[in-house]
């Protein structure tokens, strides 16, 4: 399995390669009035109008505005653009190194493994389209 990581701060996140699309440079957004707080708003990817989430907001955290990358996440047809500060890398992991959270304190992390001496958060993209549905 791989991961692409990357920082939100000092944090490590981790994204499973499966659900990534793209990781593109962050570009013009047209904000959405009285979309979700964690909608950043929309951009034009070639064409495609893509929502673009907040990483720091979806998570509930505090924002400090140093994004620098989105990584367009692909869900069948539907893309979902996530901004994020500096990107790691891409990392072959084995599956059976992540630990798995024995009581779910954060429903949008899969569990926890080590990166580069850091502690990654393996992030559930999935809950980022479920729980946009409907907020545009």
């Amino acid at each position: 399995m791989q991961l692409i990581v990357f920082t939100k701060g000092e944090k490590y996140y981790g994204i499973k390669t499966e659900n990534v699309g793209e990781i593109i440079k962050s570009t013009k957004i047209f904000k959405v009035p009285q979309a979700q707080s964690w909608v950043e708003g929309l951009i034009n990817l070639r064409g495609t109008i893509v929502t673009l989430v907040n990483f720091s907001k979806f998570l509930k955290e505090d924002e400090n505005s140093l994004h620098k990358n989105i990584i367009v996440i692909t869900n069948e047809e539907e893309k979902i653009g996530l901004l994020v500060e500096d990107i790691v890398g891409v990392f072959t992991i084995d599956s059976e190194e992540i630990q798995t959270l024995d009581s779910k304190n954060d429903d949008n992390v899969e569990g926890i493994i080590m990166i580069q001496d850091k502690l990654t958060n393996i992030i559930d993209i999935m809950t980022i389209f479920t729980e946009n549905e409907g907020s545009i």
